[in-house]
């Protein structure tokens, strides 16, 4: 009898979460499965744009297929909402990974949109954060030959796994967030670019042709020229395919852009905080043998380190780094055992490496000081390692720092 009973609970149970709620099961025919979001800003209110997966019915066709849907509002939030509003599907942001924000926002703090996005807990913390050239939701609509969903082959060159070069900078929600609000009030982002080149491949075609039909609405009710600049882009676009470059980093101070780091400032400021195992660094016009060449390094490890030091008289942020390299390529005849592994690096190489890495930290250095992005987090190591002096230094430490530059590059180790 009590298991009789038991099964009978049981039974009751499963059929009234069955019937009641599905077990919880979103149905993907009412839901927007957001993979990438674009903020721009329009008049006084913002322009959302929400690209989305659609999903397949059938194994007939293994390509990703995408829709774009535009919600205007005063705030974010409501700007989501009417993407739902006008589409009939409710927004689900447990899957998007990509907030691109339009070139417009930089102009203002940018926290107040991701904001929205942080404290609602609407998406995951590691979701990426990127600044557009130009409007963001450009970005969404453009056809790549790496992906028919734009956003994942953005998302490819921002995410590279180990072994790849490291130069572009790794920065997502809660970073930037975590970054904006320290006492330096200093964050950063990618600085998405466009390029752009001719080929008319079938590649162009069969993107074209999913981003086809997808539809796309706006809540403003011009459905034709959102739809046109979906999925009717192939016109537009004259069968450009698009690649994107993400080697630039945009500075903000109080959420609004102060600068850039260009891709070589970029490489540098990750060599400090990235491992570059894998990282190639090109070294151009360096004598061996008495011949002009440039010669292509590829560095097996690195160890970096940034300290600051402070006393009544100084302070002083020290940068010292050590790479172990090797040759990988070199455009001249020069085929000498320095080429093979496990030798030294040819004393010309070594010597102009170090000179080119040194004053490239330097500039960065004199980045922070003309943009007062605090990126290297000069500020926060003050406090933390030399608090008797965080009262002397914490409101011109800017104005008054000094740096101690040390790089040494050494053969494969």
């Amino acid at each position: 009898m009590r298991k009789a009973k038991f099964i009978l609970l049981s039974l009751v149970l499963v059929f009234t979460f069955f019937f009641t709620n599905d077990f919880g099961l979103i149905d993907v025919e009412k839901t927007s499965i957001i993979t990438a979001i674009a903020v721009d800003k329009e008049d006084d209110g913002y322009l959302i744009t929400a690209q989305i997966a659609v999903p397949e019915a059938t194994d007939a066709n293994t390509e990703n297929r995408k829709a774009e849907i535009s919600g205007k509002g005063k705030t974010v939030g409501e700007a989501l909402k009417n993407t739902g509003d006008v589409s009939g599907w409710f927004p689900k942001l447990a899957f998007c990974n990509l907030i691109l924000l339009g070139s417009d926002l930089s102009q203002t703090n940018v926290i107040r949109v991701l904001d929205y996005f942080a404290k609602t807990l609407r998406v995951q913390d590691s979701a990426l954060v990127a600044l557009a050239e130009n409007k963001a939701s450009e970005l969404l609509k453009l056809a790549t030959p790496l992906d028919n969903i734009s956003s994942f082959a953005l998302q490819k060159i921002m995410l590279k796994n180990p072994g790849f070069d490291r130069d572009v900078t790794s920065s997502d929600i809660k970073s930037f967030c975590s970054g904006h609000y320290s006492d330096s009030s200093s964050a950063f982002m990618p600085l998405i670019k466009v390029i752009k080149s001719d080929s008319g491949n079938s590649s162009q075609g069969s993107q074209s042709s999913n981003s086809s039909g997808s539809g796309s609405s706006s809540s403003s009710g011009s459905n034709s020229s959102s739809s046109s600049a979906s999925s009717g882009g192939n016109a537009d676009q004259k069968k450009m395919d698009n690649l994107f470059d993400a080697r630039t980093t945009a500075l903000f101070k109080d959420g609004v852009k102060v600068g850039e780091l260009s891709p070589e400032l970029t490489f540098m400021f990750n060599a400090y905080f990235l491992p570059l195992d894998g990282t190639t660094l090109p070294v151009d016009d360096v004598e061996i043998n008495g011949k002009k060449c440039n010669a292509l390094l590829t560095i097996l490890t690195g160890k970096p380190s940034v300290k600051v030091k402070a006393d009544e008289q100084n302070l002083t942020v020290e940068l010292s780094l050590t790479l172990y390299c090797k040759i990988t390529d070199i455009d001249s005849d020069y085929t000498e055992e320095a080429l093979s592994q496990n030798l030294p690096l040819p004393q010309a190489v070594k010597d102009k490496t170090e000179q080119m890495l040194t004053e490239r930290t330097n500039e960065l250095v004199e980045t922070i000081k003309n943009t007062g992005c605090d990126f290297l987090k000069i500020k926060e190591k003050l406090y933390r390692h030399n608090h008797g002096q965080y009262s002397r230094y914490k409101d011109n430490y800017l104005s008054v720092l000094k740096s101690s530059v040390n790089i040494d590059v050494q053969g494969q180790k």
